[in-house]
């Protein structure tokens, strides 16, 4: 992208997915901080959802800390995660802050027919109910405004975000194709339902 967009507020770099938008508010939050809520929002972890064979990077390229790295994670371009990481995240916006453990199953039935559900566990507070708000009200304009318009309901607010990702090849990236992507729930403000997508590759 290769248009100058000038002066922005936050809500138009999300409605927009401005890239350089993203790489400044990293650079203002700093990169020790930056790495610190993401590891707090499970990026460097695996979910543990009832899975097996569940995978997940360390990142340890993005961890050696090079300017660029910071700068191509802000914009989710420069890090490595998985779609559970992401569903497990992003939901902590739709749940106030609390970052929760997804499950797969509700309950265990033995051979016996005794049925053993799943407790909860305690959810982690990663950010504060404010601050999810306030970033939730931002995601509901990317649908109301931004480049996420088609995924309007007609009579709910929708919070979403958009996604396009550049393939890696050997040491560089396809510079012909991307993979489309998207995330929200609904109501935006007492969120029911939650949707996550991955399109194929756009030629």
């Amino acid at each position: 992208d290769r248009r100058t967009w000038g002066k922005r507020t936050m809500t138009e770099v999300l409605e927009k997915s401005i890239n350089t938008g993203a790489v400044f508010a990293e650079q203002q939050l700093g990169s020790e901080l930056f790495l610190k809520y993401l590891e707090k929002f499970g990026f460097f972890t695996k979910t543990d959802i009832e899975l097996q064979g569940e995978v997940f990077s360390q990142n340890k390229e993005f961890k050696k800390g090079y300017e660029i790295n910071f700068a191509t994670a802000a914009f989710g371009q420069g890090i490595e995660i998985t779609p559970v990481q992401l569903i497990r995240a992003f939901s902590a916006l739709a749940n106030g802050g609390q970052l929760v453990k997804p499950h797969l199953i509700k309950k265990i039935i033995d051979r016996n027919g005794q049925s053993q559900k799943i407790s909860p566990e305690i959810p982690d507070n990663i950010i504060s109910p404010r601050t999810s708000s306030q970033v939730v009200s931002i995601m509901t304009s990317v649908i109301e405004n931004g480049f996420g318009k088609k995924a309007k309901i007609p009579g709910y607010f929708v919070a979403g975000k958009t996604g396009t990702a550049q393939i890696p090849l050997a040491g560089h990236y396809d510079p012909n194709k991307t993979v489309a992507s998207f995330i929200g729930f609904a109501p935006a403000d007492k969120p029911k339902l939650k949707r996550t997508g991955m399109l194929p590759p756009l030629i």
